[in-house]
């Protein structure tokens, strides 16, 4: 069949050798050429749009079939066909010799290392987009390393199509772009600087696509959506979206929340400012009131049994309340504080679990509650650590606590409106 064609092609070239006018003949010879080669496109283009429908629609073809076919590696690797085509008919359609048919052999060979750079790029893509199917989310953070080897595919193809254009060796073109580096390193350098710091974000793992980062430079605060290879983009909460260039990233500090999504727990560091007049010592009827918390009833056990052990060894303790131990209300209401976090299913029972009184202050003493959440999405979040500071702030005045707030000009206004009208001197 091959042959078969081949010998076609020179009896037509022998036919159009006997045109009389040189110049028809190289129309014609340009019209079969080209005419040709537009149609083995267009064959290649529409057979492979009804294989790739039909393939699609299978359910045998899901996975990574779905995804070499959703590419555009096969169409740009079918675009050989044709180029093959232009330069079997060239080269028989055209008497050796000639320039035009040297020409088209010239740019044949030059289109071919462009085609090998785009399917060399599609390849690498397929293969990125395979590595984010296998990790179940797009969050492969290599995608700079695949764009370098894609730039260096174009490159190394550059250099070939300009040597072939040229008719030079390319280790001449390499050489004469060496003698450039310099200049460019200097004229690019911000690019290099981005290329590099790219790379080293990718290749170290950083950051990844879905990361949660804060780069306070930038006013950046979200959720990272592609890392290209010089830029990162990030969504911020408020729907808006920042573009940092990945060398801020290497040479400016920024937090990554990865951590605290990987550990399955999220912090919960508030405190409570409670009135310092509200503090006293417990006395017989609170204590009784107190035994019948589950949560207080062995703490409350324990506690009472070595306060009254110690004031049975010392005698002066029942001359003054100073020598005395007794408990406190902010005292009991920190273990229950602590016990309540320790029984409550949407704190993590694994990690740290404080309760603990801070300096006092001139708006009070804060009680500052320290643990991790169980869930670490951002409503879920919210809703455990407002459900936890509810309970304990309804709470308190069951331990005789109040918390502290500055009185507001409101609140004076009505307090002197309720104060008696000062009496005349007689």
């Amino acid at each position: 069949m091959w042959q078969a064609t081949i010998d076609f092609l020179i009896h037509v070239q022998h036919l159009l050798n006997e045109v009389p006018n040189p110049f028809l003949r190289v129309l014609i010879r340009l019209a079969l050429v080209f005419g040709g080669t537009w149609l083995s496109a267009l064959a290649v283009k529409w057979g492979y749009k009804g294989v790739r429908k039909a393939l699609l629609t299978s359910r045998r073809f899901v996975g990574i079939w779905s995804i070499v076919l959703s590419s555009k590696l096969i169409p740009r690797a079918l675009q050989i066909v044709p180029l093959i085509v232009l330069g079997v008919l060239t080269g028989t359609l055209f008497p050796e010799g000639r320039p035009l048919r040297a020409g088209l052999l010239i740019l044949n060979k030059a289109y071919f290392f462009f085609i090998c750079a785009n399917v060399f790029a599609s390849a690498l893509n397929v293969v990125y987009a395979i590595s984010n199917w296998r990790r179940g989310v797009s969050a492969s953070p290599q995608k700079g390393v695949f764009q370098v080897l894609a730039l260096m595919g174009y490159l190394f193809a550059a250099v070939a199509i300009v040597a072939t254009l040229s008719g030079r060796d390319p280790t001449y073109i390499l050489s004469g772009m060496t003698a450039l580096s310099a200049v460019l390193m200097l004229v690019f350098k911000d690019s290099i600087l981005g290329l590099t710091a790219g790379v080293t974000l990718s290749s170290n793992g950083m950051i990844r696509i879905g990361d949660w980062i804060e780069v306070p430079g930038a006013n950046a605060d979200g959720e990272v959506i592609d890392i290209a290879l010089t830029t990162v983009r990030v969504q911020n909460w408020d729907n808006t979206i920042t573009t940092i260039p990945a060398y801020d990233l290497i040479a400016k500090p920024f937090k990554n929340w990865r951590g605290m999504s990987d550990s399955g727990g999220r912090r919960i560091k508030r405190a409570i400012l409670i009135d310092l007049d509200s503090v006293r010592f417990a006395d017989l009827p609170s204590l009784d009131r107190w035994k019948e918390i589950d949560l207080l009833r062995d703490y409350l056990a324990k506690k009472i049994h070595e306060a009254r052990a110690y004031n049975a060894e010392h005698p002066s303790a029942t001359a003054s309340v100073v020598n005395a131990r007794k408990l406190t209300n902010i005292g009991t209401f920190r273990a229950y504080c602590l016990a309540y976090l320790r029984a409550n299913p949407n704190i993590r029972q694994d990690m740290t679990i404080i309760v603990r009184q801070m300096d006092p202050t001139d708006r009070g003493l804060p009680l500052e509650v320290y643990c991790f959440s169980a869930n670490t999405e951002w409503a879920a979040y919210e809703a455990i650590q407002s459900d936890l500071f509810d309970h304990l702030l309804a709470i308190m005045p069951e331990f005789g606590l109040t918390c502290f707030q500055v009185t507001s000009a409101a609140a004076m206004r009505r307090t002197a409106e309720a104060l008696p009208p000062p009496q005349a001197n007689a």
